[in-house]
Parts: structure tokens; sequence; C-alpha cells
């Protein structure tokens, strides 16, 4: 199945999800932490812990609630462009 790169719009056959090459998926990655913030809050639901997990690691490996404790707490009041909600 053909895709378009949502980077720098190619039709391409293979690769990956959203982007033709890892070059535009370096890219991609780049504008969604800039966007989103480098740092997410994950909530377990089941225990109500707050994990501060790297939006880089959300975009590539995804989260489980079972990877949640490799990740550190995050600390109430946590602001800022490295720690946003």
């Amino acid at each position: 199945m053909t895709q378009k790169c949502f980077v720098c719009g190619k039709l391409y056959e293979e690769g990956r999800e959203m982007a033709c090459s890892d070059a535009c998926h370096d890219e991609l990655v780049s504008r969604l932490i800039a966007e989103f913030g480098e740092f997410k809050k994950v909530v377990d639901q089941a225990t109500g812990t707050a994990y501060r997990v790297s939006t880089k690691d959300i975009i590539e490996r995804g989260i489980r609630w079972r990877d949640l404790d490799r990740y550190p707490l995050w600390e109430t009041g946590a602001r800022g462009p490295e720690a946003t909600d």
C-alpha cells in the first residue's frame, strides 16, 4: 500500500508508519516534541500514580501500564518545557 510521508510528502511503499525514512521520522519526532513537550504526565489508572514519560518513548515504543514503573514519578507542580501536562 502506498503512503504519503507526513514530513516531506513523498509517496513510499515501506518504512515507518508516518514517515518514509529515518531522517523524516526524526524530523517528525522533533516537531511533535516541540509542539507537545519533551515529557508527558501519564497516570496509572489502577494506582493513581503519575509518571514522567518521554514523548519520544510514547511515539516510538508506545506505553503499557506494566512499563510505567521504569519511569520517574511525576513531581507535583512540575512545569516548563521539560515537563508539561
